[in-house]
């Protein structure tokens, strides 16, 4: 079976982009994409039954130019997204998708341009991502869980099933849950977790806050959760690489972020095309263990960009919510030496494909949950993508896009204001309270910063101070 044949699982999951506003330029013609994909096309009158009407002014499609970095951050929690699906477009040509241009005219601050949630990038802006769809399986459908925030679709693809139902501002309202890293340890499945700098997305949860943060501060860098800084020498070496690999970006979202690289607007995608790059050079730079390795690479949701294929109905309640489809197609790649190249995979699967595929590659005959097995019902596997034989033991390696760093500065220019990034707060606080001496730590100068600037900001409005 193909699937006994991966030894390493890698999985990145980055932030809110659609898969139309990364990869729909490949079914343009001058993409000189080799197969069929769902993904845009080029002729007027198809591009036309997709565009959105706001204010008695009608927004199309149309190319971003690479510099187009610093967008402003398009609503995308649960009452938005039902605006940008359930909305018909231009003269009802279509019942669906045609409220995003809508959605983002009521940003906390309106945007400059509202045409940008109408926008898709073309080759020259996603190096890296044009060369995993010409090498490995791009998957043209595989969709964001639930038509909800960051918070839920992280839980759906790291616990499959959410406890709660949108975005929440407070690390206190945030539940404890099983996660998959809870799976794993009750398996006996080695795993590791790679952070680059800043925050892991579960020190949001208190039952994993102080785990976390106590196995970052691991100096030998052998604990579950390691900073990315260390994953390169590591793979290189082949030496305490675990079968389930977990790497996160640094987020946009928490308390001044010093380079984030997740793709979550206002950051633009520079940064994240180098980091996806770097991880996957880093990948083939051990021949022996890239030769067992699956990498999957795709987004938590589609932070409220334009998409045109309608979501999947496939039901499900998180909280006490009950949400009828999915939510909005994201970019998605399986990248490894089982996967035939350059051939587009159009099968329909969701983050909790992810955990069906560690259920049927280290526990066979067992799902991994009841929620989980009933909402793969759905789709199909994973592990269908996977060829027999290899193909690419020995793949090129990728150029990591440094002019297109130069489209970002360190710190992107529009400011974020999100719930998620208030919850990030909470967790500095409360390491301010409870562990003082982790702020002297390199990797937390972050947390540092940003306790200073309170710091001042308060000194400031005390009485008799000078502004």
């Amino acid at each position: 079976m193909a699937l006994q044949n991966i030894e390493h699982f890698v999985i990145v999951l980055m932030e809110n982009r659609s898969f139309d506003h990364v990869l729909g330029y490949l079914g343009l013609p001058d993409a000189n994409f080799p197969r069929p994909i769902n993904a845009l096309k080029g002729d007027a009158s198809w591009q036309d039954q997709y565009v959105n009407e706001y204010g008695g002014k009608p927004y199309g499609l149309h190319p971003l130019a690479p510099a187009v970095q610093n967008i402003y951050d398009p609503p995308h929690d649960s009452p938005y997204i039902k605006t940008q699906i359930w909305t018909a477009t231009q003269g009802n040509r279509r019942p669906q998708m045609g409220g995003f241009v809508q959605s983002y005219s009521t940003a906390k601050r309106m945007p400059s341009d509202l045409s940008l949630v109408m926008g898709y990038y073309k080759k020259e802006a996603v190096p890296t991502f044009d060369f995993f769809a010409r090498r490995f399986a791009v998957c043209d459908r595989w969709f964001s869980s639930l038509p909800s925030g960051t918070q839920v679709n992280r839980l759906m693809a790291m616990a499959g099933e959410s406890a709660i139902s949108d975005n929440v501002s407070s690390v206190f309202n945030f539940p404890n849950q099983s996660l998959v890293y809870d799976w794993l340890n009750a398996n006996s499945i080695e795993w590791c977790s790679y952070q680059s700098r800043g925050f892991p997305f579960f020190t949001l949860m208190g039952s994993w806050r102080e785990k976390i943060l106590f196995s970052l501060n691991d100096e030998e860098g052998l604990s579950h959760f390691r900073w990315f800084d260390w994953f390169a020498s590591q793979w290189k070496s082949g030496q305490s690489i675990p079968s389930v690999v977990f790497i996160e970006p640094e987020y946009t979202n928490t308390p001044l972020p010093l380079d984030p690289n997740d793709d979550h607007s206002p950051t633009g995608i520079a940064k994240g095309q180098t980091f996806l790059a770097r991880i996957y050079n880093t990948l083939t730079s051990n021949p022996r263990l890239w030769a067992k390795t699956m990498l999957i690479v795709t987004y938590d949701e589609h932070g409220g960009f334009f998409d045109h294929e309608p979501p999947l109905p496939v039901p499900c309640t998180a909280g006490s919510t009950r949400f009828e489809t999915t939510g909005v197609r994201v970019p998605a790649f399986v990248i490894s030496p089982y996967v035939a190249p350059g051939v587009p995979n159009s099968q329909g699967f969701d983050h909790t494909s992810i955990l069906r595929l560690f259920a049927e590659r280290f526990t066979p005959g067992a799902s991994y949950s009841p929620a989980v097995k009933t909402r793969q019902a759905s789709f199909a596997p994973l592990s269908s993508i996977l060829t027999n034989e290899p193909h690419q033991l020995e793949p090129p390696p990728l150029t990591e896009t440094p002019t297109l760093d130069n489209y970002l500065a360190a710190h992107p220019s529009v400011p974020l204001e999100d719930d998620t990034e208030k919850a990030f707060e909470d967790v500095i606080q409360e390491m301010k309270q409870k562990h003082p001496d982790w702020l002297t730590k390199p990797h937390w100068s972050g947390a540092a910063c940003f306790l200073a600037k309170n710091a001042e900001a308060a000194m400031r409005l005390q009485p008799g101070a000078t502004a």
